[in-house]
C-alpha cells in the first residue's frame, strides 16, 4: 500500500463519480484539492468492519468487495465496487465505525475526502448532499429488492439472481455476446448468502438449462434472457 500523497489533477474522475453528479462545477474543483490517492494490492483490506472511519473512498480504478460477518461467523458479500463508485460514507455521518469491510481483489486505485473535507462539502454544495441521500436510498431499495429475492427464490432462482445483478452492474468482462464472471463458487455463495455446495448444484442446474457455462474459478453467461426466465419462474 501507497502512502497517500496529493493528486496533481483528480477533477476529471471527479466529474465522474455520482456524488458530484449536477453539482456545481467549484464543489468538483474544491473536492479536487483536498482529496489524496492511496493504492493497494490485491487482497489487501482497505478497512475492516468495526474500524474506526475517518474517510470517504472513491474509486478510481479496480474491484474492492464489501462484506460482514454474520453471527454464526459466515462471510455475507454486501457488494462488489467498480469506478467512479464511492463508499465508506457511513462511518463519516454520526461518527460511527465501520458497517463493513473493504477488500481489494484487484490492483485498486482510490481517492479519498477525509471527515472535515466530507462534511463541508456537504454543508457547502446542497446536490453533493443530495446526491448522496439518492445514493443512499438507492441502495436501500436494492437491499429490500435482494433480501425478497434471497428468501423466497430457490437456489437456482438466487444464483441467478446474483449473476444477473453482477451483469447489470458491469462487474464481469464482455466478450461478443457473452459475459464472463471471475467468480469462485464460494464468491457466488457469499453474495447469495447460501453454502458453496448448494451454489455448486445450482451452477449444474443452470448450466443444464443452457443459460451459463462454468468452468473453475468462472461463469460464462451465455443467456442473460435465459437467467431473467429461470429468476421469474414459480417452483
Amino acid at each position: 500500500m501507497i502512502d497517500p500523497t496529493i493528486v496533481p489533477d483528480p477533477k476529471p474522475f471527479l466529474e465522474t463519480v455520482p456524488l458530484f453528479q449536477g453539482a456545481p462545477e467549484r464543489a468538483v474543483e474544491v473536492a479536487a484539492s483536498v482529496v489524496r490517492t492511496r493504492r493497494f494490492e490485491p487482497e489487501s483490506v482497505l478497512f475492516r468492519e468495526g474500524d474506526a472511519g475517518d474517510a470517504l473512498y472513491l474509486l478510481a480504478a479496480g474491484l474492492v468487495k464489501l462484506s460482514k460477518v454474520d453471527l454464526g461467523g459466515h462471510e455475507k458479500t454486501l457488494a462488489l465496487l467498480q469506478p467512479p463508485e464511492f463508499f465508506g460514507e457511513m462511518a463519516l455521518l454520526g461518527h460511527a465505525t465501520r458497517s463493513a469491510t473493504a477488500m481489494a481483489l484487484s490492483p485498486v486505485s482510490t481517492f479519498l475526502i477525509y471527515r472535515d473535507d466530507f462534511q463541508r462539502l456537504l454543508n457547502s454544495y446542497p446536490q453533493v448532499s443530495l446526491n448522496l441521500t439518492t445514493t443512499l436510498a438507492n441502495r436501500l431499495r436494492g437491499m429490500d429488492d435482494e433480501a425478497q429475492v434471497l428468501s423466497y427464490k430457490d437456489a437456482p432462482g438466487r444464483v441467478a439472481y446474483v449473476l444477473l445483478r453482477l451483469y447489470r452492474s458491469g462487474v464481469v468482462e464482455l466478450d461478443g455476446g457473452t459475459a464472463l464472471v471471475r467468480l469462485t463458487h464460494q464468491d457466488i455463495a457469499n453474495l447469495a448468502g447460501t453454502s458453496r455446495e448448494t451454489v455448486t448444484r445450482a451452477l449444474k442446474a443452470l448450466e443444464t438449462e443452457g443459460v451459463i457455462v462454468t468452468r473453475p474459478k468462472e461463469v460464462t453467461i451465455v443467456d442473460a434472457q435465459g437467467l431473467e426466465e429461470v429468476l421469474h419462474e414459480v417452483r
